[in-house]
């Protein structure tokens, strides 16, 4: 099966989707009960207008666009040369899997989970940065106790 997209469509469609669901999503996460015509879901809502906005303009120039590359999808995806094009994927789904696995397990094996994770995933061999980044996951903990702030 062959499509034809260019970075246009995709990034649009991609934006045009997370600005739809998150535009649903706003009044039940920021609940008012201001009368004025400025309350505290204005701004959110504003700049969510401004993201389906330009994300609509950019998938509409990206579907006008005459340049756009032919993508095969077979079994070639999956060869080992493709999978590297994967690596910004794998690690959003990291960073998701971080955002659903914190208020589980709490903030501290969450952020020892993702940060040294994502050092393995990009092949760092040299102990000392999983110490840092180690260290740096405590050190943020007991920062953030020091100043009365609750994480997960």
């Amino acid at each position: 099966m062959k499509i034809r997209l260019n970075s246009n469509m995709v990034t649009g469609g991609i934006f045009l989707a997370i600005s739809g669901v998150l535009y649903a999503l706003l009044p039940s996460q920021i609940k008012t009960y201001e009368t004025g015509s400025i309350t505290a879901a204005t701004v959110p809502t504003l700049l969510l207008r401004i993201l389906l906005i330009c994300s609509g303009i950019l998938l509409v120039q990206g579907l006008l666009s005459k340049e756009k590359k032919e993508y095969c999808l077979d079994a070639s995806l999956f060869r080992k040369d493709s999978l590297k094009r994967l690596k910004p994927a794998i690690y959003i789904a990291m960073l998701l899997a971080y955002a659903v696995l914190m208020p589980r397990i709490g903030f501290i094996i969450a952020s020892l989970l993702l940060a040294n994770g994502i050092l393995a995933y990009f092949g760092t061999r040299k102990w000392w940065f999983y110490l840092i980044a180690s260290a740096n996951v405590f050190l943020a903990y007991f920062l953030f106790r020091a100043i009365n702030v609750t994480l997960p």
